[in-house]
C-alpha cells in the first residue's frame, strides 16, 4: 500500500461497536475541532471503548503522521453533506465521528480527500458489492477470524485478541454467521438471529482490508412475542410500548409502571415550553440569560459559557435535546416552571438536572438521607431540592460508570407515558436532529430521544414508515448494576426494524 495514507488507514482499522443512548455532548464540528487543532491527543476525548480497540498512544501516533503529512489544521467545511478538515497541504474527508453523552468520540474515521488507494465505498457499483460481499464472506467463514485478510497496518493498530472477541460477541448474542450481503449503503452480516451492518469497507491495493466500521448490531423478531421474550429475560426491571398513532398499543410490557429515564424527562420540558409559546406566554425567539447559579454538569457545553450569556429559547431547546445539554434543560425548566412540567411526567417535586447531581454527590449524603425521609411529602421534598440546588457538584471521579449511585434520585416515568410526551413534541425541529439507534434513510421522519446513567436505560422513538404509518416505541431498563447497553440497544432497533 502507499505508505503515506498508513497511518490513516490505520486510524480507520478499528471496528466499534457503538451506539449512545445518549444525545450528543458536542456538536461535531466542536469536537472536532478540538481534536485536530491540539497539539497533544487526551484519553478523556475518547470513550473508553474506543481506547480498547485504539490505545491512545497509537492515537497520538496517528495525528503526529497526519499533521507531518498535511501540516496545520486550518478549519472544517462542509463539501456535499460531508466534513472535510482543511490543513495546510491537504484535506481528509470525515466518514464517521460520533461522540457520546461525555463528548467522547466513540468512533473515527477520516480519508484523503482524493485518495489514491482503492476505497469500497457507497455510492456502491455493483462491481464494489460483490467485491465487499466476497471479501466479508471470506473473513467470517471461519471462526474465529480469518485474519490473514487484513493488512498489516490494519493488525497494528488493532490487536488480533479484540478483533476476535468483538465479532465472537456478534456470534454469541445473535447465533451462527449465515451470509453477507449488500445493502444501499453498504453491507450487512447476517446471522441466526440478527444483522450488523458494515458502515464502511476500505481495501488496499492487495486487496487487504485496511479499514473496517461495523454499527450496531440488531435483533431479529419474527413476531412481537419473541421481542417481549427477549425484553424479558434481561435482569432487573424492564418496560417496554409499542403504538401505532391511533391504534392499540401493539406490545405493552409493564408499561405503566414509572420507572427510572434518566434525560428521556426533557421531553416534559419541551412539551410544556410548546404549550407555553402556543399560549402566546413565550416566544421562540425570547433570550434567557445564564448565570453561574444555573450551570450544570455535562452532557453538554453551556456550563463552560461565561455568566451573562444569552441564548434564545429555540436554541436552548435544541441543545436541550440534540446535546443533552443540562445546562440549557435548567434554563428551560426554571422559564416553563416547574409545576407544569411535573405535571406531565406525573411526578411531584422532581429534582432539575443540578439537584439531581447535587443529591448524588456521596459527600452530599446528609442531603440525600434529607430528600429520602421527606418522602411523599411535596413541600419538605422541595426544601431539599431547594438545598440541592446551592450543594456543591460532584466531580467526574464520583461518576465512573462502574457503579449506581443513589437510585432513587431520578425521573420517573411510565413508557406509555412517554411515548405521549414524545407525541406531542415530535413534529418540533429540535426532535428531528439525533435520529438515535434508527437509520434516518429507513424512515420518512424520525424523532428520537434517550437517557441513562449506570442502572438506568430508557429510548423513545417516534418514526413514520416509508408504508406512512407511525409508530413510537418507548423501551426502559433498570437494574441495581451497570448495563449491558450494547445488549439492549440490539434488541430496541431490532424492535424498530420489525416494524419497518
Amino acid at each position: 500500500m502507499n505508505t503515506k495514507n498508513a497511518a490513516l488507514t490505520a486510524l480507520l482499522a478499528a471496528p466499534l461497536l457503538t451506539v449512545s443512548a445518549h444525545a450528543q455532548a458536542m456538536t461535531q464540528v466542536e469536537a472536532l475541532t478540538r481534536l485536530f487543532s491540539a497539539a497533544e491527543i487526551k484519553a478523556e476525548w475518547f470513550a473508553p471503548e474506543f481506547l480498547k480497540q485504539a490505545p491512545l498512544s497509537v492515537i497520538q501516533a496517528q495525528f503526529d503522521s497526519i499533521h507531518a503529512q498535511f501540516g496545520k489544521f486550518v478549519r472544517l467545511d462542509n463539501v456535499e453533506g460531508k466534513v472535510q478538515v482543511v490543513f495546510e497541504r491537504g484535506s481528509l474527508v470525515v466518514v464517521q465521528a460520533p461522540v457520546d453523552a461525555q463528548g467522547r468520540f466513540t468512533n473515527f474515521g477520516a480519508v484523503p480527500s482524493s485518495p489514491s488507494e482503492p476505497v469500497v465505498n457507497a455510492p456502491l457499483t455493483p462491481e464494489m458489492q460483490t467485491r465487499g460481499v466476497d471479501i466479508l464472506t471470506r473473513l467470517m467463514a471461519k471462526d474465529p477470524l480469518d485474519l490473514h485478510l487484513f493488512s498489516l497496518d490494519f493488525m497494528v493498530a488493532v490487536p488480533d485478541t479484540q478483533l476476535k472477541a468483538l465479532f465472537s460477541d456478534f456470534r454469541e448474542r445473535l447465533g451462527a454467521f449465515q451470509n453477507a450481503t449488500a445493502t444501499d449503503s453498504g453491507w450487512q452480516l447476517n446471522f441466526e438471529q440478527g444483522s450488523v451492518p458494515v458502515t464502511t469497507l476500505f481495501l488496499n491495493l492487495e486487496g487487504e482490508i485496511a479499514g473496517l466500521r461495523v454499527g450496531a448490531p440488531s435483533a431479529t423478531f419474527k413476531t412481537l412475542e419473541t421481542a417481549r421474550t427477549a425484553f424479558a429475560a434481561l435482569p432487573g426491571d424492564v418496560s417496554v410500548y409499542v403504538t401505532e398513532t391511533g391504534q392499540s398499543p401493539l406490545l405493552a410490557v409493564n408499561a405503566t409502571r414509572p420507572m427510572g429515564i434518566g434525560s428521556t424527562f426533557k421531553l416534559a420540558i419541551l412539551g410544556e415550553v410548546q404549550a407555553r409559546v402556543n399560549a402566546g406566554a413565550l416566544k421562540w425567539t425570547d433570550e434567557v440569560t445564564l448565570t453561574d447559579a444555573m450551570k450544570s454538569l455535562p452532557s453538554g457545553t453551556l456550563q463552560d459559557a461565561p455568566a451573562g450569556s444569552k441564548y434564545t429559547v429555540q436554541d436552548l431547546a435544541t441543545r436541550m435535546i440534540r446535546d443533552s445539554d443540562n445546562t440549557a434543560t435548567d434554563l428551560l425548566l426554571d422559564l416553563a416552571g416547574r409545576e407544569g412540567v411535573e405535571a406531565r411526567l406525573g411526578q411531584k417535586a422532581m429534582p432539575s438536572t443540578r439537584e439531581l447531581f447535587a443529591l448524588k454527590k456521596p459527600a452530599n449524603i446528609e442531603l440525600l438521607r434529607a430528600y429520602r425521609a421527606a418522602g411523599l411529602n411535596t413541600t419538605a421534598r422541595r426544601e431539599v431540592l431547594k438545598q440541592a440546588g446551592t450543594a456543591p457538584l460532584p466531580t467526574a471521579a464520583d461518576f465512573d460508570g462502574t457503579r449506581t449511585l443513589a437510585r432513587d434520585v431520578e425521573w420517573f416515568v411510565s413508557t406509555e407515558r412517554l411515548c405521549q410526551l414524545m407525541t406531542s413534541v415530535a413534529a418540533l425541529p429540535a426532535m428531528q436532529l439525533n435520529p438515535g439507534v434508527v437509520n434516518r434513510d429507513d424512515y420518512t421522519s424520525v424523532s428520537y430521544k434517550g437517557g441513562s446513567e449506570p442502572g438506568v436505560l430508557n429510548l423513545t422513538t417516534q418514526v413514520t414508515s416509508k408504508a406512512g404509518k407511525t409508530y413510537c416505541v418507548s423501551a426502559t431498563w433498570n437494574d441495581s448494576q451497570p448495563l449491558n447497553e450494547a445488549t439492549f440497544m440490539s434488541l430496541y432497533k431490532g424492535l424498530l426494524d420489525y416494524l419497518r
